[in-house]
């Protein structure tokens, strides 16, 4: 037991953190799991992120920015242990990094084939086109289904538009 009036490191993320750490500890409470200080930090910094996918290097950067001392390793083996229990989800998009975002809501992913975006849609506005999969396929595909659509978002939809299409670019850092 921890004496009176001194903090875990835990607490130490969250008070660092803000909101966001409040948050990611909140969600952590929420499924009835440990809250790590990497928990939070990763949590956390995919809570913050717009438009909330990050690759595991952009994690590191951001955790790294906002001083909280983990360890690479440690961040890669949180993500995959949150990935496993469900409340991060991987993207794997075309000539890019694996991204990760939190997965409070269902939905489904566009991803751009020019420069990245990663665009969420929430999963009723694609409900018919997972029932019609179904029926289609004869596959017994679960509500948590995904779904990722690649084309090209409205900025580069534009005529005068360069090709920026890069493996490590994400445009909403």
């Amino acid at each position: 037991m921890k004496p009176a009036g001194t903090r875990s490191a835990v607490d130490d993320v969250v008070v660092a953190l803000g909101a966001s750490g409040r948050r990611a500890r909140a969600l952590l409470r929420s499924r009835r799991l440990r809250a790590t200080a990497g928990r939070v930090a990763v949590l956390a910094a995919l809570d913050d992120a717009d438009p909330g996918h990050l690759t595991a290097r952009q994690l590191l950067d951001r955790i790294a920015r906002a001083r909280i001392d983990v360890d690479p390793a440690s961040v890669y083996r949180t993500v995959a242990t949150l990935a496993r229990l469900g409340l991060v989800h991987e993207l794997a998009a075309p000539d890019q990094a694996t991204s990760y975002g939190v997965t409070e809501h269902a939905h489904h992913h566009a991803v751009c084939l020019n420069c990245g975006t990663i665009t969420e849609i929430p999963a009723t506005d694609l409900a018919g086109a997972l029932a019609q999969s179904r029926q289609g396929t004869r596959f017994a595909l679960g509500d948590t289904g995904s779904i990722t659509l690649h084309g090209l978002c409205p900025d580069c939809q534009r005529p005068a538009a360069p090709l920026r299409r890069r493996a490590d670019h994400h445009p909403h850092q």
